[in-house]
């Protein structure tokens, strides 16, 4: 498996084992077991929310907190999670009153 991102919290994934599943158990080829589990994320979480939980990570990556928290605001818009086109609101995290009808839109984490 050629080295790929978590399209929800960037973690590198270099395995089958690290995949996601969908809900039928077939893997998810997006998103890591951590992020995305039978279908569904595993956090309900905002963007923001999914940076402080992943910058406690920074040590594997060879960064300190603050550092992995920069990497992460830079790296999560890009994201398909996170990526969003239907306002600036949605693109920066969680926002309940989307109405974007893209199915790839995660703004209001309705999966």
């Amino acid at each position: 498996m050629n080295n790929k991102l978590c399209q929800s919290c960037g973690m590198p994934i270099t395995n089958e084992e690290q995949l996601g599943t969908n809900k039928d158990r077939s893997n998810n080829i997006d998103y890591c077991k951590y992020c995305y589990l039978n279908g569904e994320f595993i956090d309900k979480v905002t963007m923001e929310e999914l940076i402080e939980k992943c910058s406690k990570y920074g040590d594997q990556a060879g960064m300190n907190e603050e550092e992995m928290k920069e990497h992460c605001r830079k790296l999560f818009p890009t994201l398909k999670r996170w990526n969003c086109t239907c306002t600036n609101e949605c693109a920066s995290g969680y926002n309940p009153n989307c109405t974007c009808e893209n199915p790839e839109c995660h703004c209001s984490l309705q999966q």
